[in-house]
């Protein structure tokens, strides 16, 4: 018996629910219908899914139209989404742009239902290339969800990255790191297609022989890194870093758009593609267009090329509740310098709460989030390690401190407390190479899928110190990492919350929250706050940037401790 409602329920009942969703978005949803999404949600994990889905796609699709409305005109260009879209009139009121995030979600709906019809030997076929996302860092695909890292990647159809970087691992051992925006396609065990965007290529000893195919010309390593950028008039640079690249016209039959986005036209052996150029270390050419003599020859420019994917976050396990919910963190795994380390809860340095103010007015979401009793010292929620139990809401201000925080309890009304709030390690947390503290923020679906943005500053300011804003966090919404959160109740007070003591000792409410939040996550890097390599800071203070309706709600900060070599040596 199938209870997968996706698979057995009507076209209609996709309609009903994507309707609810719908009303939800432009705010004309009644109170039954809210109670009937909430019941759907709460009962069917699925759902709650594709409601993620939707929301993504719709907040999407707005970005794009703003994206058109601010930015001046452009050519017209041979790039597939643009035609597809057709996004010149950007006066569309916000009802179109929602009918067209439904559109997109049908049309995934019915893009995964004819997958689960494939037949065995389609999906063998399709998954004995062995290309797999080997990573990504902010990373958004239009109208779909990023997979997981070591998942693979379907054959030739198109990838549209909108944000972020993806890292693709090749089973011959060849790797390419795409940034945004770009349109991609994998084309074999050793071929990638490029429309549009940048990649980095590493192709190290049996490799060789990597191709990467553009509108104009096709690319084929020879050993062992370069970089190609294609623009939206189809231009190819190539960047040799190291080693050889040979690029090729590519012949006419070739040069026909596809009218069956799944089918690429036939390749061409090598030896019967004419060579336009054999490219060496430190040596980068453009190529225009099919003609022979549409090429330029380019100063090397080295900052093209990326080695890796950025220090980030890249994941962390947690223990879960009966629906699946994330409640205690386990582990968490963060890139620092180039190498991606996994950390156990339990090695995580605590923090303590010292400081804390919210904005002027009472915040109608409250101040804490946890379970149903207080615990004996609120702020300890924030150092414990469950992720939705948290100290949330502080206040801030948008444009960050330049001089050190004022916390004052009474405090003095000539000397007003700084709104935010101040964390205080249990021990000195040492500036390494990359992330040195993580900070996980509970967040709804309907929120802003990058995470609501925060300052970072110095307790204590000297010369060379400076804040830090962090507007998008390294595992967002989009990312499959960051885990759905159990149930949680939300504490609210009457009055604005001016200190810590009040926040101890205040009158409060409690609220049953269990729809659609997340865990995210970001690092935070010591050294963008002006410490030195080595330093030890004791402590941190963040506000919100009130940069919208938003408020930034903090669940966990954990500073990152180094590491103990084969040596015995001390490493970040």
């Amino acid at each position: 018996m199938n209870s997968n409602p996706r698979k057995n329920g009507s076209h209609d009942s996709e309609l009903s629910f994507v309707e609810l969703v719908v009303r939800y978005q432009d705010g004309t949803l009644t109170p039954e219908g809210q109670a009937a999404l909430e019941a759907e949600l709460t009962a069917n994990p699925d759902r709650l899914q594709e409601f993620a889905e939707l929301q993504m796609q719709s907040t999407m699709v707005h970005g794009l139209f703003q994206q058109q409305a601010f930015e001046p005109p452009r050519p017209a260009t041979t790039n597939r989404l643009s035609r597809r879209l057709n996004l010149n009139a950007w006066g569309w009121p916000v009802a179109t742009m929602l009918l067209l995030g439904w559109g997109l979600w049908l049309y995934s709906v019915e893009q995964r239902q004819f997958a689960e019809k494939a037949t065995p030997q389609d999906n063998a076929t399709a998954s004995s290339h062995g290309v797999r996302l080997a990573g990504s860092s902010q990373a958004t695909l239009f109208g779909e969800l990023v997979p997981r890292n070591n998942a693979l990647l379907e054959l030739r159809r198109d990838y549209v990255l909108t944000g972020g970087l993806v890292e693709l691992s090749f089973p011959t051992g060849a790797s390419a790191i795409i940034e945004s925006p770009a349109v991609f396609r994998i084309l074999d065990r050793e071929g990638l297609a490029l429309d549009t965007g940048r990649c980095s290529v590493h192709a190290p000893d049996g490799a060789e022989g990597f191709r990467l195919e553009t509108p104009f010309n096709r690319v084929v390593d020879r050993g062992t890194r370069f970089s190609v950028s294609v623009s939206e008039n189809s231009e190819t640079e190539v960047q040799v870093i190291e080693g050889l690249a040979d690029v090729y016209r590519k012949s006419p039959e070739q040069l026909q758009p596809r009218v069956n986005v799944s089918v690429e036209p036939e390749n061409k052996p090598i030896e019967e593609l004419p060579l336009e150029v054999r490219l060496a270390d430190r040596e980068a050419r453009r190529f225009v267009g099919a003609e022979s003599n549409g090429t330029k020859t380019l100063p090397f420019a080295p900052g093209m090329y990326r080695r890796r994917l950025p220090d980030r976050v890249v994941g962390y396990e947690a223990t879960t509740d009966a629906r699946g919910g994330a409640l205690s963190l386990l582990e968490v795994t963060v890139q620092r310098g180039g190498v991606p380390i996994t950390y156990a809860a339990d090695e995580l340095i605590p923090v303590t709460l010292t400081w804390f103010k919210s904005f002027d007015a009472a915040d109608p979401n409250g101040h804490l989030t946890g379970g149903a009793e207080l615990p004996a010292h609120r702020g300890d929620w924030l150092s414990d390690r469950l992720l939705n139990t948290g100290v949330i809401n502080p206040g801030g201000q948008q444009a960050p401190l330049t001089t050190d925080p004022v916390m004052q309890t009474p405090e003095d009304p000539l000397h007003p407390g700084t709104p935010g709030m101040a964390v205080q390690f249990a021990s000195p947390v040492v500036n390494g190479p990359g992330p040195d503290v993580v900070f996980f923020e509970l967040q709804s679906l309907t929120n802003p899928p990058g995470g609501d943005t925060f300052h970072v500053s110095p307790l204590v300011f000297r010369s060379g110190l400076q804040s830090m804003t962090v507007d998008m966090y390294d595992l967002t919404i989009a990312s499959p990492e960051a885990l759905p959160l159990g149930g949680f109740y939300l504490y609210r007070f009457d009055s604005p919350v001016d200190s810590p003591t009040i926040l101890e000792s205040l009158n409060c409410t409690r609220t049953h929250v269990r729809l659609g939040f997340r865990g995210l996550a970001v690092g935070i890097d010591l050294s963008e706050l002006g410490y030195a390599e080595g330093e030890q800071v004791d402590g941190l203070f963040f506000q919100d940037a009130d940069d919208d309706t938003h408020r930034v709600d903090p669940v966990f900060i954990g500073g990152l401790p180094g590491k103990t070599g084969p040596a015995g040596k001390q490493e970040n």
